[in-house]
């Protein structure tokens, strides 16, 4: 998905330096709170997967318009 490979280069332990966010998704720690939160084993790709494509379905529909998105803002 290109937007992964944007946001954390597939690596699931990335992590931003400059804020909370971490994982393939690069969830920040409020949205892996409304994700999953301590429910969710973060270190898990799967899991982190699982919960960022919710996300996705929830914010955008479908993967094509969080793209579009990213495009315009540079973030999702």
């Amino acid at each position: 998905m290109e937007l992964v490979a944007r946001e954390s280069s597939f690596n699931p332990n990335a992590k931003n330096p400059k804020s909370s966010a971490a994982g393939l998704f690069q969830f920040l720690d409020e949205t892996r709170s409304i994700y999953g939160g301590n429910k969710v084993d973060w270190s898990d790709p799967y899991q982190q997967a699982l919960a960022g494509l919710k996300r996705i379905k929830d914010r955008y529909g479908d993967p094509v318009e969080a793209l579009k998105f990213w495009d315009k803002n540079k973030w999702y």
